[in-house]
């Protein structure tokens, strides 16, 4: 009996120690069952407390072993975060949805699900480690809901562009401009007389600018540099009010434009160009290609792309002494031969691949897509190539195929894969089964 009593002592007091490793991992810090740990400073639990979707204006500072790793003070004013959905457990979004109106807390979050979950980085890659733990000091300073955030936004934009208009009137005041702006708000002056036509919509436009903020700051300038500013007008390449000011513009003149916000970046930030910024443009139109020319240019350079991809293929081939095709142009080796069965047309071919351009660039594989990728076979569902190269193989086989442009995306730009573009597909046919 007594050495039983013992036995349980040891198991009790065993439980002890781990609860208390546990507890003491952080001093003075409870734990959910999530894994957040958990401090108050002060805590008014009669005050508001955020439910889903509200945005917190919140005081906070981030530290990893007890050093500042970030303060949001700094970069910003007021700053609001959004409750959300928990992204893991034990996440900040749960500390938030703790904390009432006033409540200062601390708080323990795994850093390597913030790194991961929230910024897309491997952790190594920011200097944690896998049991880095950061710390949230936070107060909760104001609870909105959605609607009234979204109201706010819209307020303070609607007074960003009051006060953007008033800088405007008040510069054009100041600096005794005369001219009577377009109906867009736009005032152009005159520098230089041109003696060329003004170009029209699909003409491509080459100019010098520069470009500042109505206090004088520079924030852009081709001026002296060889490479010149062009873009082709009515493609909304560029502002609003470059598509309305070099068509009024000949070839030769130069001007100065004071653009308002509305017809520049209006509310977004660009660069070191502000949100709600005026602007004053120095431009001097230089040359002016026609719609006819630009179509000759195009078709002279796909021209040339298009020789240097097929003499690319056959340099490939050459290399790589690759022999072996079929009618149509496609290429290929085997390079893990079977006695298995060909799939039919209409039967399924699970196959993997790996996908690349001839200078062995990857362009993507199947792993990408799950632990296989199912083909059906001879029914047009993937490109021309790789589905003439699936009938060719055997069940277990392995094989290289090189496809000329023509059996892949042909003249055309596909994505981010650029106009007559060969692929190599290296593909291992898994099995081959009816599709039913």
């Amino acid at each position: 009996m007594k050495r039983k009593c013992f036995v349980w002592v040891w198991v009790c007091l065993g439980a002890m120690m781990m609860f208390s490793a546990c507890t003491q991992r952080f001093p003075g810090y409870k734990k959910t069952q999530d894994g957040l740990y958990y401090k108050f400073y002060s805590s008014n639990t009669s005050a508001n407390q955020p439910e889903k979707t509200d945005f917190l204006k919140v005081k906070m500072a981030c530290y990893l072993h007890d050093t500042l790793y970030f303060d949001w003070q700094q970069s910003a004013g007021d700053v609001y975060s959004q409750l959300k959905e928990p992204q893991f457990a034990g996440d900040l979004m749960e500390a938030y949805a703790m904390m009432h109106v006033g409540d200062s807390a601390s708080f323990y979050v795994k850093a390597d699900s913030i790194a991961v979950k929230y910024y897309d980085q491997a952790p190594a890659a920011v200097g944690l480690k896998a049991d880095d733990y950061l710390r949230y000091e936070v107060k909760l300073v104001e609870v909105k809901t959605e609607e009234e955030f979204q109201a706010d936004i819209e307020n303070m934009k609607a007074q960003m562009l009051q006060d953007s208009k008033k800088v405007l009137a008040d510069y054009v005041a100041t600096n005794n401009i005369d001219v009577t702006p377009e109906p867009s708000g736009i005032y152009i002056i005159q520098k230089e007389k041109g003696k060329g036509r003004c170009p029209v919509k699909g003409e491509k436009v080459e100019l010098d600018f520069s470009a500042s903020l109505l206090n004088g700051q520079e924030v852009g300038s081709t001026f002296g540099n060889p490479e010149k500013f062009s873009f082709v007008l009515g493609e909304g390449y560029t502002i609003q009010g470059w598509e309305e000011i070099v068509p009024k513009m000949h070839l030769g003149e130069r001007v100065t434009a004071i653009i308002p916000t509305e017809m520049a970046y209006g509310e977004h930030s660009v660069g070191t160009i502000p949100p709600y910024s005026n602007l004053i443009y120095d431009i001097k139109l230089l040359k002016i290609t026609t719609a006819a020319e630009l179509q000759a240019e195009a078709e002279k350079a796909m021209k040339a792309l298009k020789a240097t991809s097929e003499q690319a293929f056959i340099d490939y081939l050459k290399k790589n002494g690759i022999t072996e095709h079929t009618a149509s142009g496609l290429y290929y080796t085997k390079t893990l031969a079977t006695d298995g069965k060909q799939p039919a047309k209409g039967q399924l071919a699970q196959i993997k691949f790996v996908a690349s351009y001839l200078d062995g660039t990857k362009l993507g594989d199947s792993d990408q897509l799950g632990e296989h990728y199912d083909v059906p076979v001879g029914e047009g569902k993937v490109l021309k190539g790789l589905d003439e190269g699936i009938a060719l193989m055997r069940e277990g086989e392995k094989a290289r195929f090189v496809l000329p442009y023509t059996l892949a995306y042909g003249a055309n730009p596909y994505g981010n894969i650029p106009a007559y573009s060969n692929l190599v597909f290296d593909v291992e046919l898994l099995s081959i089964k009816d599709n039913n």
